[in-house]
């Protein structure tokens, strides 16, 4: 079967999906699509220079496959009315604000979507485009990518086994090794909607409980930047779900001495954390403890492994082989909680869950 994959928006996340589905078997056909000829010849350029060397992504770790099939054909397409023609799926990794109508264009092709979050920055429009869009019975995938990597995986199923006994608190981080471009910052959604986003989703999914409070709190410590787009570099949030589980999150840009993502379950039994490993940038100040040998650049090297498995979950569910982990309906419960903790910055005081509503 010849799979023919389209890949919309060609900055760094865009590249990084074209790189990893070329090298999936069974792909035969690669078309970047976008607005700018030049963007579109600079990308195909630098894609066969990759697969060409057979280098894949130049990160430590080695967790890029050697393809072992052939190269697939790589064409470039502008993107006009007739953009979806012959796709059987499409990546799409557009700026946010043109999320809604590539996706609705492809879907009503019955074209299968993998779409990067968010789907929509207001809560409103989340919960309408999903239903929209889901109402069309063409497979789509939000790309909430940690539901894809093993690491996370493994902790779920450790939750729902009982091993933990009676969970007690979760401590979960999100640091970016890196500030954000300033001129992203504007339209990124801020530190809630774009970074803290991946917590508010993974946590619920984590526990399969629902969130009924949020407790939040930020500053501009050091980048002005933020505090000129109304944003934060660093921020906090104490989430209590229906059981009485309380989660602390921890959020921020430009922090240490690498990419730090990661979550910690206690319970009365046992402990067990997903983003732990050698590469954690914390330094320990015990006596005889070794420093890591190195850390994560960045969240696309963090998360290498698990962006590899959504792009190839992806065309099990194509090939109809497998059914979407992340659903754009999935989405409403992280986006109600960026919503509420904005509140809560702005008040001072806990939100109630329920008190957001569309």
């Amino acid at each position: 079967m010849s799979v023919r994959i389209g890949v919309v928006g060609l900055g760094r996340i865009g590249r990084m999906h074209a790189r990893n589905i070329a090298q999936e078997d069974g792909v035969d056909e690669l078309v970047l699509i976008g607005r700018s000829e030049d963007k579109l010849q600079d990308a195909k350029a630098q894609l066969h220079s990759e697969l060409a060397e057979d280098a894949g992504p130049q990160l430590r770790g080695a967790h890029a496959p050697s393809p072992s099939g052939p190269v697939p054909q790589v064409d470039t397409v502008l993107l006009t009315e007739d953009w979806t023609n012959g796709l059987d799926g499409v990546i799409i990794a557009s700026s946010t604000h043109t999320h809604p109508d590539l996706a609705r264009s492809a879907l009503a092709a019955g074209v299968p979507v993998l779409l990067e979050k968010p789907i929509g920055l207001k809560l409103e429009e989340t919960a309408a485009l999903s239903a929209e869009f889901e109402s069309l019975n063409v497979p789509i995938m939000v790309a909430y990518h940690r539901r894809y990597d093993e690491g996370f995986q493994n902790l779920r199923e450790r939750i729902h086994s009982g091993d933990l006994g009676t969970i007690r608190v979760i401590h979960s981080a999100g640091h970016d090794h890196f500030h954000v471009d300033p001129e992203f910052i504007p339209t990124s959604g801020g530190v809630w909607r774009d970074l803290l986003i991946h917590e508010f989703d993974t946590i619920p999914w984590l526990l399969g409980q629902t969130p009924v409070w949020i407790f939040a709190s930020g500053a501009v410590l050091d980048e002005q930047a933020y505090a000129d787009s109304g944003d934060l570099d660093t921020a906090t949030a104490v989430i209590t779900f229906e059981s009485g589980v309380q989660a602390l999150i921890s959020g921020a840009r430009n922090i240490a001495s690498g990419q730090d993502v990661n979550t910690v379950v206690y319970g009365s039994d046992a402990a067990f954390a997903a983003g732990i490993d050698s590469h954690s940038p914390v330094i320990s100040t015990e006596p005889g403890v070794a420093p890591p040998e190195s850390t994560y650049a960045d969240f696309i090297e963090r998360f290498e492994p698990a962006f590899r498995r959504e792009v190839r979950h992806f065309l099990a569910v194509i090939n109809g082989d497998a059914t979407s982990l992340t659903l754009p309906s999935d989405g409403i419960v992280a986006a109600r909680l960026a919503l509420a903790a904005e509140e809560s910055v702005r008040c001072g005081t806990p939100v109630a869950l329920d008190a957001v509503t569309v």
